[in-house]
């Protein structure tokens, strides 16, 4: 294989998917056209960029890459009240757009939740399904509740959300606008997570210049709140529903989400299984050639 076709490979592409009521939804595309088509879901605050600039790092040309910037983030038209399960029409909109019937979705922290409500409620769509570093529901059966274990801040938050979209705001420009603090960073973040985001921004930056993506018309506080409300309700789908191959992620140094949350949704799905990991913490991303490799596997043995 030349250079020049890895180089091609490797060059992020861009575009977006018109939805029905004038929304528009930004997607991002890497690899090779000819292997199995993986649909990645970002975290909150965050776009789909992330996961394209963990691609372009890692090179696992096995698989080709397709993200999105949800709704209300970077170039995605808001969607004001939106549930968890509300992302099924956005994954089955970009399998479409690919002319792709059935493909591997995984989720990072705040889009975990959102790959696992894509597998249950896209069941003949989802071949297979990881969640990384994934937070669980409000509350679930046998006495889980989301507040219990994870992090102060992150208690914070999930209890600021059950007050309603005021409490997250003040909650959001409190804490989360005021991530790139090294005192807040520090409190949400292990060391090598850290360092992982340092050794990437530069990789960061040059895809965006190669995009030409400019600023977001849509306010990130407003798509936050968005997210934070739809924690605190119900998802709008089950947990048990789910039907295929289903792995969890989880560092074993994450200050954000507790253990308990990959242990509690691993133990509601018959097909799932948790694997931990030490030294990582809730930025996983440098195991993502480990993941891909997994969700490709499922993909090639998935029945038609």
């Amino acid at each position: 294989m030349n250079k020049g076709l890895i180089e091609n490979y490797l060059t992020p592409r861009v575009a977006n998917i018109e939805m029905s009521g004038s929304r528009t939804i930004r997607i991002y595309d890497v690899g090779p056209p000819d292997v199995p088509l993986v649909v990645g879901i970002h975290g909150t605050p965050s776009t789909g960029l992330e996961h394209i600039v963990r691609y372009v790092a890692n090179a696992p040309l096995f698989c080709r890459l397709v993200t999105f910037d949800r709704q209300g983030y970077g170039g995605s038209t808001p969607a004001r009240g939106r549930t968890v399960a509300d992302i099924a029409p956005v994954v089955r909109a970009i399998l479409d757009h690919f002319a792709v019937g059935s493909a591997a979705v995984f989720g990072h922290s705040g889009g975990g939740m959102l790959a696992l409500a894509a597998a249950a409620l896209l069941p003949q769509r989802v071949s297979a399904v990881a969640c990384v570093a994934g937070n669980g529901p409000n509350f679930g059966s046998g006495g889980f509740d989301y507040a219990n274990g994870p992090s102060p801040r992150m208690r914070e938050e999930i209890l600021e959300a059950r007050k309603g979209p005021d409490a997250s705001r003040d909650f959001y420009r409190r804490v989360v606008a005021k991530l790139g603090d090294p005192e807040v960073e520090r409190q949400l973040y292990s060391e090598n997570d850290l360092r992982v985001q340092d050794h990437l921004l530069p990789l960061r930056k040059k895809i965006i210049q190669q995009l030409n993506l400019g600023d977001s018309a849509y306010s990130v506080e407003d798509a936050y709140i968005d997210d934070a409300q739809s924690w605190a309700r119900p998802w709008g789908c089950e947990l048990g529903s789910i039907s295929a191959p289903t792995r969890f992620f989880y560092g074993l140094e994450d200050l954000m989400v507790a253990r308990q949350h990959s242990q509690w949704m691993a133990g509601q799905i018959s097909n799932a299984n948790l694997m931990l990991f030490p030294n990582f913490g809730h930025d996983l991303y440098p195991m993502m050639p480990h993941v891909l490799a997994w969700l490709v596997s499922e993909e090639r043995t998935a029945p038609r």
